[in-house]
């Protein structure tokens, strides 16, 4: 081999070497990177300050949860909440009346906790019964004005305190999905003591959902109809809708610990509370009634429900001007009349 040719192969893995350590020193570059950011990850410091936000996060969830789920002596409660959702729902004097004229009826559900109603009963040849059930933060005699109507045009009249409410045991807010199970009770007993009985279940606000909830359930075939006003299609986007504007809080990650919390702690979850699924399982019509100036259950959330709906007789009401549980009071003469036509289209044994 001449010599330029062992000077030529000594410069190439001279060559070679360089090339291999220079891939050794970008190899050994990139290796330390990688070691340099988990040991950022998993500094002392940056671990504490993400247990301290989880810990915060869930201290906040805790709050949320006990003040606007689990406990209904302690909702939240705001300026705007105060001006949007509470107010009066019934005149004195309907209260008065029905203070005056019901009786108190007590049943014990699955859960051995007792529940309360006021019950209105009407001349002993009536076979036509409705169960009132009233929006959050109210109970059973706010409901007076709606049970004066009914009550009037015949009926018998149950009127449920909700889980959390008056005189109802089981101080845990449900949003309705709990409740539904004590509708399908008090329809039973109804159906105990008169089994030619024709009901109608009747709600507004969360009282509107838990009926609509409770129509998937094996309800008797004494239940001839739905009246739903203002109400939500599911649990969660209700919060979302309104746990910012009204409660001054983020929906996330707020309504989604929430509803993780509740599930841990109540065997149920926002988002399976939906009643746009129920209402896709009735056998029974519904009468969809919604405000078209709600600013709490957006009325579009009342078109899913109503296009949700396969039961033949079903119809929807929208009264335009209306905001959130008020359609009786903004138009009352729209609202009764298409309600009345309602059950007269779906009752037998007209009283």
């Amino acid at each position: 081999m001449s010599e330029n040719t062992e000077l030529q192969n000594a410069e190439q893995t001279e060559d070679n070497e360089e090339v291999y350590e220079d891939e050794q020193e970008e190899y050994v570059y990139t290796e330390s990177k990688v070691v340099t950011l988990l040991k950022r990850i998993f500094n002392k410091k940056v671990i504490a300050i993400v247990v301290a936000l989880v810990i915060l996060i869930q201290v906040l969830t805790s709050v949320i949860v006990s003040g606007l789920v689990l406990d209904a002596d302690k909702f939240i409660k705001s300026e705007k909440s105060e001006k949007i959702i509470y107010g009066e729902l019934s005149d004195k004097s309907y209260v008065e009346w029905l203070s005056g004229k019901a009786t108190h009826k007590y049943i014990e559900n699955s859960e051995k906790s007792k529940l309360h109603a006021l019950e209105l009963k009407n001349y002993d040849t009536s076979h036509s019964y409705i169960i009132v059930c009233h929006p959050m933060t109210f109970k059973a005699e706010d409901m007076a004005v709606y049970a004066y109507h009914f009550y009037d045009l015949g009926f018998n009249v149950i009127l449920p305190d909700a889980r959390g409410y008056g005189e109802s045991e089981y101080k845990k807010l449900n949003m309705g999905w709990l409740d539904r199970h004590d509708i399908l009770l008090w329809s039973e007993e109804i159906v105990k003591t008169d089994s030619k009985a024709n009901i109608f279940l009747f709600g507004v606000g969360m009282g509107g959902s838990t009926v609509l909830m409770a129509s998937s359930l094996e309800l008797p075939d004494n239940v001839k109809g739905i009246i739903s006003d203002s109400a939500y299609a599911d649990v969660q986007e209700a919060f979302k809708e309104n746990i910012k504007d009204i409660y001054g809080v983020p929906s996330f990650p707020v309504v989604n610990m929430a509803s993780l919390y509740v599930k841990l702690t109540e065997g149920w979850s926002f988002k399976e509370a939906d009643a746009i699924e129920q209402v896709k399982n009735s056998k029974v019509p519904i009468l969809f009634i919604h405000g078209g100036e709600d600013e709490v259950v957006p009325v579009s959330q009342s078109n899913d429900l109503y296009e949700s709906c396969s039961a033949k007789g079903s119809d929807h009401l929208l009264i335009s001007s209306a905001p959130h549980a008020k359609t009786l009071e903004t138009n009352a003469e729209k609202y009764w009349s298409n309600v009345d036509l309602f059950i007269l289209d779906n009752i037998e044994n007209t009283p």
